[in-house]
């Protein structure tokens, strides 16, 4: 009877789909995606249309606005063939990327590594690792301690200027390492160099350390558990097992560290890029240049994806 009544109604009801977890956590993602994408459309896309339109043409700024002329590609060749300076710069950007990236990586995964271990007053020691992270703001990374010191000694002619503060020399370090006969010579310039930085390589490791830790607190303790009873060493647990779970991090982390070296508020090649638009008024020759940078960039990010994802695939296979 109660079949028969339904069959009899004018409408039938809808029945109600039941959406999978999967689905709910899609939607929420796109929820919480939502302004950020609002934001890089109306705040990011807009001017960057623009610096387009600049990039191609000759921009005239009078009292009543701006007019541009169409121009070709008459900006990118004066910005590849003629300001070099511009090239230079973007190629002592790279190599500096490229220089700083593997020591930037290592130490924060070996720094991570540390802070992860339980030992005493380990909320102390992460404190101070931190520190750099907090320290980075500008007013403060413009300041340096052993130039003012170095100032104010040289003013007081109790100092010479051929005396070094750091109390290490990289090139008496590398003849050190290439007279010993441990290292290669490339390899010991490029250590000695390493040891030069140390402190900007610290400064710029405080996001990375913070990525690695999150990727090895995200590690079940029942993994190492489930390794040391099959009688693993900590040797093999760390290269089956740590190095593997966080390998998809380093690609993040080096992804993050690229775009922070080339666009730091120290880099020549962004200062002359401002020079270009706002000193010399030339505004279509700045966006080509922003333009080519962007490029390389891409370009730079596009190589080390492709062989960061070769290698997270091996070792998630």
């Amino acid at each position: 009877m109660r079949r028969r009544a339904q069959n009899n109604l004018p409408f039938k009801p809808k029945r109600r789909r039941l959406m999978s977890l999967a689905r709910k956590k899609a939607r929420w993602g796109y929820l919480f995606v939502l302004p950020l994408c609002c934001g890089l459309i109306f705040m990011f896309g807009v001017p960057a249309a623009r610096s387009a339109v600049f990039a191609f043409s000759k921009v005239n700024i009078g009292a009543s606005g701006y007019t541009t002329v169409p121009c070709g590609f008459d900006n990118f060749r004066d910005a590849l063939f003629v300001n070099t300076s511009f090239r230079e710069k973007a190629v002592i950007s790279a190599l500096n990327m490229l220089l700083n990236l593997p020591l930037i990586t290592v130490f924060s995964f070996f720094a991570a590594s540390l802070l992860n271990q339980k030992f005493r007053c380990r909320w102390l020691v992460r404190t101070i690792f931190f520190l750099p992270l907090v320290l980075s703001a500008p007013a403060l990374m413009n300041f340096e301690a052993g130039d003012a010191l170095r100032s104010m000694m040289g003013a007081s002619g109790n100092f010479k200027q051929s005396q070094s503060l750091t109390g290490l020399e990289s090139v008496n370090l590398a003849n050190l390492l290439i007279s010993s006969g441990v290292l290669p010579q490339t390899v010991a310039s490029y250590l000695a160099g390493a040891a030069d930085r140390i402190y900007d390589i610290v400064i710029l490791s405080g996001v990375q350390m913070l990525i690695f830790l999150t990727a090895l607190q995200s590690i079940p303790p029942t993994m190492y558990e489930v390794a040391a009873i099959e009688g693993a060493s900590a040797w093999e647990s760390y290269w089956r097992i740590t190095f593997p779970m966080t390998c998809p991090m380093i690609m993040t982390s080096m992804i993050f560290t690229i775009i922070d070296s080339f666009t730091a508020s120290t880099n020549k090649t962004l200062e002359i890029i401002r020079n270009t638009a706002f000193n010399s008024f030339n505004h279509g020759l700045s966006a080509a240049m922003a333009w080519i940078y962007t490029l390389l960039i891409l370009l730079v990010l596009g190589l080390v994806v492709m062989i960061m994802r070769r290698v997270v695939k091996r070792y998630e296979g």
